[in-house]
């Protein structure tokens, strides 16, 4: 997401948690690989998404309403890719809480909803 915007860059999004009692999730995304940005995940395959050297971009970590995730999906904002394996979302997941830039919140976040 954003999918279908004039402009807009498409970003995939690793949703790290299931919903929690509020119906939020965690999410974290996919971005570019450049020599400045966070390389503590560095992906070049497994997903079908990944065509390039990317990394997560763990300064962006947010929580996102499930209700909003839906909204946009079905409003053609974002759109469902596959799912990822097991091992790559635990990389992923591991990699929020080694990361310098991930926000405090989203940290603490993660431990409360593993």
């Amino acid at each position: 997401m954003p999918f279908g915007l004039p402009g807009a860059r498409e970003h995939l999004w690793f949703i790290l948690t299931n919903p929690d009692p509020a119906g939020n999730v965690l999410g974290v995304n996919l971005t570019s690989f450049e020599l400045f940005k966070d390389t503590t995940v560095v992906l070049t395959e497994g997903h079908p998404f990944i065509v390039k050297k990317s990394v997560i971009q763990y300064s962006d970590a947010k929580l996102f309403s499930v209700v909003n995730l839906e909204w946009m999906e079905n409003n053609s904002y974002a759109q469902r890719r596959e799912t990822c394996s097991a091992e790559l979302l635990k990389a992923v997941r591991d990699g929020l809480m080694k990361s310098d830039f991930t926000p405090q919140e989203m940290q603490t976040y993660l431990q409360q909803h593993p």
